[in-house]
């Protein structure tokens, strides 16, 4: 936990001001409540780190997605106060509805997206970038409709996209965008943002 530390102080993470400390026989009733083993990494960051907060991107892992090349990452969940619940990974991850398969590990910006973990399964302990607008699934049109100048990376994912040439997907991935194959890797992957 040393080198996760070591990456998050350099990242300028701090613990929010609202969190409560995270226990064992709190992750372990989150656990019990929700029907899911939490991968051993995540589960240790989230003893540690639960409710930190900063400023950080990830690059994903997939060469196109709707998203363009990467996240932006401003808050790990943990145990927070009742005000501030929607920061709580209870309440996030009842939110994304993918409990016990996914849980809800990270804010993601803008408009509700969250970075989740795979909780078992052939992908267990990978980390994904949810979008919760679902752009994959949006027609051409709602793109230049909702954004009027697209950048080209965008361009270029609807172009292969027309052209049937983006990689498969398994079924419920389709707003899924792989950031890591394990969590400490996530948090190695994480680089500094401006926030100007």
């Amino acid at each position: 936990m040393e080198a996760i530390r070591a990456k998050l102080d350099a990242l300028r993470y701090k613990p929010a001001d609202w969190q409560l400390p995270v226990t064992e026989e709190w992750v372990t009733e989150f656990e019990r409540e929700y029907g899911l083993r939490l991968p051993a990494e995540y589960r240790q960051f989230l003893l540690a780190f639960g409710g930190w907060s900063g400023s950080a991107t990830c690059d994903f892992l997939e060469p196109l997605t709707p998203l363009g090349t990467g996240a932006w990452i401003d808050l790990f969940y943990g145990r927070m106060v009742p005000e501030y619940e929607v920061y709580d990974v209870r309440w996030a991850t009842g939110s994304v509805g993918g409990a016990p398969d996914f849980v809800a590990v990270a804010a993601g910006g803008a408009n509700g997206c969250m970075v989740v973990v795979r909780c078992g399964g052939r992908d267990d302990g990978h980390v994904y970038f949810f979008d919760r607008d679902q752009r994959a699934l949006w027609a051409d049109d709602e793109f230049t409709r909702m954004f009027p100048g697209l950048h080209p990376q965008i361009e270029a994912y609807l172009a292969r996209r027309r052209a049937g040439q983006l990689p498969a997907k398994p079924d419920g991935y389709e707003s899924l965008y792989l950031l890591a194959r394990g969590f400490n890797e996530f948090v190695e992957r994480l680089v500094p943002t401006d926030d100007e």
